[in-house]
């Protein structure tokens, strides 16, 4: 793209954003008496233009719907470093998942954690407010037993989050990057249990999830190492779970 088209391309994607709520604005996109441009949510809030305090009519600005409806947009969390293009229909729904947004605390699966930040800010919080459950390794034993056991691993420049749980007698684990799907399809993720007497031991080798899926989807879709809880409980050694969880990017 030459300057002039990078240029022109950029004035338009501001022309695209909405002066309330600073979102990308999606049809119908509706007008003020003057000519300034507003998204139909925060229009029905709003009743004077913030830019010259007119009032708005009930007109809409047709020109710029249907550019809007040829374009892919850069997501807002851009400059956190989110590369995702996507059309006027997904916009708002990437914005709400993104992990380059504000997101939450791992840990809030397990405990009352509410801390809420970006994904830069992250590694302190969980090195500072969880260190007993955080790895600077890209292979670890994860000890502890029960229901809803969170690790974080700080490795190979992510941020991996493993989580197990027991539910109705039957032992689930699966690992996720704090990033996107696609990001999360460059690793791979191998869990080994093994036995005290280092002979017997299971292992499975699966995809690393991203971050927008649910545990609990998941660990339902089966894309997870799921076995009996009594067949687990033979790999406890001296009361601690011998899980070894390596993670490692795709040759």
């Amino acid at each position: 793209m030459d300057d002039f088209s990078r240029a022109l391309s950029e004035a338009l994607l501001k022309e695209m954003v909405c002066r309330v709520c600073r979102a990308y604005m999606v049809p119908p996109i509706l007008l003020c008496n003057k000519g300034h441009n507003i998204c139909s949510k925060c229009r029905a809030y709003v009743e004077h233009c913030l830019t010259c305090g007119a009032k708005f009519s009930e007109i809409s600005n047709v020109a710029l719907e249907n550019f809007s409806r040829s374009q892919k947009y850069p997501c807002l969390n851009w400059q956190r470093g989110c590369r995702e293009l996507l059309s006027v229909e997904h916009i708002a729904e990437h914005h709400d998942v993104c992990v380059y947004g504000r997101i939450k605390c791992p840990f809030k699966l397990t405990r009352e954690c509410f801390w809420m930040g970006y994904r830069s800010d992250l590694f302190e919080h969980v090195n500072l407010a969880h260190p007993p459950f955080y790895f600077t390794l890209s292979s670890f034993r994860s000890p502890w037993y029960g229901d809803r056991i969170v690790n974080v691993s700080s490795c190979l420049g992510e941020l991996f989050v493993l989580c197990h749980r027991i539910v109705d007698g039957r032992f689930y684990c699966a690992v996720q990057l704090i990033g996107t799907s696609s990001e999360a399809s460059k690793y791979k993720c191998e869990l080994t249990l093994r036995a005290a007497n280092c002979i017997e031991q299971i292992s499975s080798t699966l995809f690393v999830r991203g971050y927008s899926e649910e545990f609990e989807t998941i660990f339902n879709s089966g894309k997870c190492l799921c076995l009996d809880e009594a067949v687990v409980r033979h790999y406890i050694v001296q009361d601690r779970l011998n899980l070894i969880v390596t993670i490692s990017p795709l040759e």
